[in-house]
């Protein structure tokens, strides 16, 4: 009964439900109206005179019936025709239920005419014939009609009214036992119908959420397709404007850095006050570290327009990070850290971009210098893992980081506070490149961090092309 009701409330909330039903209604009322014909043809010659073991009916009640049936049926093909012509306008739908309903009531009364028409006084087989062709049409009923409940009583309650009437009046035993299962046949069929009803509405109700949630998944493609598009686009013009304008800002930045170590050494003669010597240092040192940082900004440009490359070469490892480290030593020793270099003989030579390589272990130390307090510990260490790729670690005793922190920190622009150096917290875009710089080489960086406890970056490159250089030298 619960199912019932949800289905009927579902149902006047969803106007789809509705349609359904009269497009059942109408394909249940064409099949009746195609076979009503023969049906009725059947049944009045069986109990006409021409076959007098089941009735011996006059001809002119057995042409009334057929004629009563076959009006109804041409009634209802006519009625199916104007639906038909009117089946796509969404605001006739509540009244062709009406008017279907009407159909059906008019079929079955139609119906209902046949026992009073073929009815045989003195023959008793002629009233179990009788009540056995109507159950068959009840039972062709419950088949096309209970799809909806309205539908099948309207279909089924007036023959069946007709039909007990017409057993009770004859006041014979037999007749009034038969008259008397007419309704107890009738409830169950009409239980079972609302059963088979609910089902079928049930069944359109998921239907209809599946096609809902069908439609709202293409829409939500097609809005994500959308969208990444627009995101692509303004990646795209993002990175060329970074492009653009860090070469833009380049030009003249080379040009200060220029003019302002002139003038620090003074090159042209004395500035006059050593005021004026010590500006120019500062400026020089400020356009250097601004320099750096427009070349990390361009690095990162390219990598993300993928228009980044490397030429991977055979490089001497401990030779690159002596060489990249000469740029981040005197900041660590100025804050009285232990700067250490491990590399090991498996890990001596490696394949890869050098001006790469050194730019990653530039920006891994160089954070380690700022996020490590004074007197600390950085390791820079090159080995072979259990995988025999080349991994590169860098590992401080610093600061540290959050592991909910973890996941974003190689993203452009994250950055962490740094209580060690609050006035140079950098930009963001040093593990960016990193991360990148590694992937170009097919290779991938991760950061291994506790608060207070310190960091591990870890670098691996693929070995495999350096191995079989290094093979092919040997066999040389």
């Amino acid at each position: 009964m619960a199912h019932a009701v949800t289905s009927a409330r579902q149902g006047q909330a969803d106007p789809r439900l509705l349609r359904v039903q009269v497009e059942r209604a109408a394909k249940a009322v064409k099949t009746s109206a195609i076979g009503s014909p023969l049906w009725v043809c059947f049944f009045a010659a069986i109990c006409s005179k021409l076959t007098p073991f089941l009735g011996q009916v006059s001809t002119e009640r057995s042409i009334a019936v057929v004629l009563i049936v076959m009006v109804a049926a041409g009634l209802a093909q006519l009625a199916l025709h104007f639906h038909r012509r009117s089946a796509n306008d969404p605001d006739t739908i509540s009244q062709w239920r009406l008017r279907l309903l009407g159909v059906s009531i008019f079929v079955s009364a139609a119906w209902g005419s046949a026992p009073w028409l073929l009815w045989d006084e003195v023959n008793n087989s002629n009233h179990v014939f009788i009540a056995l062709m109507c159950l068959a049409i009840v039972a062709r009923i419950v088949v096309n009609r209970s799809n909806h409940t309205p539908f099948f009583v309207a279909s089924f309650l007036p023959m069946a009214s007709l039909l007990f009437v017409r057993f009770m009046v004859s006041f014979q035993p037999t007749d009034l036992i038969l008259a008397a299962l007419i309704p107890m046949y009738g409830m169950q069929v009409f239980l079972d119908s609302n059963h088979i009803s609910d089902r079928w509405d049930e069944e359109a109700l998921m239907r209809f959420s599946h096609e809902d949630m069908s439609r709202e998944l293409e829409e939500a493609r097609d809005e994500a397709l959308r969208k990444r598009t627009e995101a692509e686009t303004a990646n795209a013009s993002k990175t060329a404007f970074l492009a653009n304008m860090s070469h833009e800002l380049r030009t003249p930045l080379n040009a200060i850095l220029g003019f302002s170590e002139i003038i620090a050494r003074e090159c042209l003669g004395p500035v006059g006050s050593p005021r004026y010597k010590e500006y120019a240092g500062d400026i020089h040192i400020s356009g250097s570290h601004l320099l750096s940082l427009i070349n990390d900004l361009l690095d990162v440009a390219k990598i993300e327009a993928g228009r980044m490359e490397v030429e991977p070469q055979m490089i001497e490892t401990a030779r690159c990070l002596d060489g990249a480290l000469k740029f981040v030593g005197p900041k660590a020793r100025e804050r009285n850290q232990t700067l250490t270099i491990t590399v090991d003989d498996a890990a001596a030579v490696l394949f890869a971009d050098e001006r790469a390589l050194k730019q990653i272990v530039i920006n891994l130390v160089t954070n380690s210098v700022k996020f490590t307090r004074n007197g600390g510990r950085i390791d820079v260490a090159a080995r072979r893992n259990a995988d025999g790729d080349f991994e590169l670690t860098v590992t401080d005793n610093g600061a540290g980081v959050s592991k909910e922190k973890l996941d974003r920190i190689f993203k452009p622009f994250s950055r962490v506070d740094n209580r060690y150096d609050s006035e140079n917290a950098g930009t963001g875009l040093g593990l960016s490149l990193v991360r990148g710089l590694a992937e170009l080489h097919g290779g991938r960086a991760w950061m291994e961090s506790e608060l207070d406890k310190g960091s591990c970056v870890h670098v691996v490159f693929p070995m495999s092309a350096a191995e079989q250089r290094t093979r092919q030298r040997a066999q040389a």
